[in-house]
């Protein structure tokens, strides 16, 4: 027989724990600088842009704003752990995204440019003139999965050296614990 009382401590306790989480993520990441105006993303000072959809942290830039070429895919997962290396942002956590994170950043409603002044459906909140799609962590012998964000969008498997979807932005997941600032 289900009784309600016996739910109400945890129900309670799941509350709280949601609560104190998200206060904590906001001390630790501070107030953001810029928002999206439907809200979805916040830019904060560290360099990180928060998706409250997806519960993500992209970085602002991307490989091709901050380093000005071409990345691999072997060289895209080195970068990552040089940024954790170099804690940037803080956090030392930041991964090549799954395809399906890559992907959720794609809306065609969504109005930005890539670096050769080309349209892709990115939120403006990112800075303009980054690559047109991301490297995912999706991957299969020696080829892995780039998502675009030009024209209707999509995946395909590229090479892991030769690809031509070169570009790259790092995420991590928004959770507390992680919080390294």
């Amino acid at each position: 027989m289900f009784r309600a009382s016996k739910w109400i401590p945890v129900i309670l306790i799941v509350f709280l724990v949601s609560v104190f989480a998200s206060t904590v993520f906001s001390i630790e990441i501070g107030k953001p600088v810029a928002e999206s105006p439907d809200k979805r993303f916040a830019k904060f000072p560290n360099g990180s842009i928060l998706d409250r959809k997806t519960n993500l942290i992209w970085m602002e830039k991307d490989y091709w704003q901050m380093e000005a070429k071409w990345i691999n895919w072997y060289k895209a997962r080195e970068y990552a752990q040089k940024m954790n290396h170099k804690r940037f942002g803080g956090y030392q956590d930041w991964r090549i995204p799954t395809a399906k994170e890559a992907e959720s950043l794609y809306d065609r409603r969504k109005r930005n440019t890539d670096k050769d002044g080309d349209k892709i459906f990115i939120d403006s909140m990112f800075p303009k003139g980054a690559g047109w799609g991301t490297w995912s962590s999706d991957e299969k012998r020696n080829k892995a999965i780039t998502v675009s964000y030009k024209d209707e969008g999509g995946q395909a498997y590229q090479d892991k050296i030769s690809g031509v979807d070169a570009f790259l932005r790092l995420v991590r997941n928004a959770t507390p614990s992680t919080c390294l600032l």
